[in-house]
């Protein structure tokens, strides 16, 4: 931004002006692109403001600004069908775009995804049903959360006793991390949970080292 004016405006003035655009979180996005300055503006006042008012459990007053600006992310984007462990047949014509319905994360949801003995473990999921996607004859609704706390749950332990081989090679929606488990063959969602007669299963749900949770579920309710 070198002879830009914004160069002669304190940093209170700018964030003035970003919290008028807060509304859509995309205006956020594209002004961090815009310089360093802003990207640093954003991630340490307007994002880490945001998330602390609007989810105080889940971010703590030492949160980095990494965290936040990873849960910001996950309150308002969707996964996208290959971080929800969905392969693509044909092609996902969908770029990356905001998640439908209201940006809230509920414990409550995320309980109901649980098998009985994670049930005490805090996950937190967006509203149902989230984003459509539409696969050959088949309806995907993607969903996504965050675990509190995540190592400190029964689901991280459980995972760690696994070997290192049942990775997968496919990063996270939300933050940097390189690999994800996949809940479902770790035992970790609910037994009910099937499968269609192609061997597809009615619910998958991916999680990374920062409990990070990427996941869909077709058209068989999921809180039967």
């Amino acid at each position: 931004m070198d002879g830009s004016v914004f160069e002669l405006v304190s940093d209170d003035i700018v964030l003035a002006i970003f919290w008028k655009l807060e509304e859509d979180p995309r205006h956020w996005a594209r002004l961090a692109c815009v310089c360093s300055r802003f990207l640093s503006l954003l991630r340490h006042t307007c994002w880490k403001t945001k998330c602390s008012q609007a989810f105080p459990s889940l971010l703590s007053a030492s949160a980095s600004a990494a965290a936040a600006a990873s849960l910001l992310k996950l309150a308002v984007c969707c996964p996208g069908l290959r971080h929800a462990g969905v392969a693509a047949r044909g092609r996902d014509t969908r770029r990356p775009h905001l998640a439908r319905g209201s940006w809230d994360l509920s414990r409550e949801q995320g309980c109901k995804l649980l098998a009985t003995q994670f049930r005490r473990d805090s996950l937190y999921l967006c509203d149902w049903p989230g984003c459509l996607h539409s696969q050959e004859n088949r309806n995907y609704m993607l969903f996504r959360g965050l675990f509190h706390d995540f190592k400190s749950t029964r689901v991280w332990r459980t995972l760690n006793l696994l070997d290192a081989s049942k990775k997968i090679d496919v990063h996270c929606a939300f933050c940097t991390s390189q690999h994800t488990w996949d809940l479902r063959a770790a035992f970790c969602l609910r037994r009910a949970y099937g499968f269609h007669r192609d061997g597809d299963p009615f619910v998958r749900a991916y999680v990374c080292e920062n409990g990070h949770v990427s996941g869909a579920w077709t058209h068989v309710p999921l809180f039967s």
